[in-house]
């Protein structure tokens, strides 16, 4: 068992060494801070992910509160078992990379026998 999640490990960051993408997470997440929800921001990294092009490219406004912006979801994201990365309703990740601005929609940990031996993730490109 311990010899095929190392060895998925090392294909995980094979994969990502044939094009790396070097990223660094400002990472805002929602606290309760004294009888209210505070935000908290932060960075986590630097970690080495590979982003490739995935099966959708459809461009979608969104109007949010702030005004109206342009979305793409026709990224994935691949990194080892040991980044750092998180999505979800309590924290939004963001990052630059290739000159285009990212958010982490979702995270999926890889796993075998119960070890993680890598994350795949959806990306929002924020344009």
């Amino acid at each position: 068992m311990k010899n095929l999640v190392e060895m998925r490990r090392k294909h995980t960051k094979w994969n990502i060494e044939q094009n790396p993408s070097y990223i660094t997470i400002k990472r805002t997440e929602k606290k309760k801070m004294d009888g209210h929800i505070g935000e908290t921001e932060s960075t986590a990294g630097p970690f080495v992910v590979r982003i490739f092009v995935s099966n959708s490219n459809t461009v979608q406004k969104v109007m949010t509160l702030a005004g109206e912006k342009q979305v793409d979801r026709y990224f994935g994201l691949l990194a080892d078992y040991e980044a750092d990365i998180r999505a979800g309703t309590t924290v939004k990740d963001e990052f630059e990379a290739m000159g285009m601005k990212f958010l982490v929609k979702a995270i999926y940990p890889q796993t075998i026998h119960g070890q993680i031996v890598g994350y795949q993730g959806e990306l929002e490109r924020v344009m």
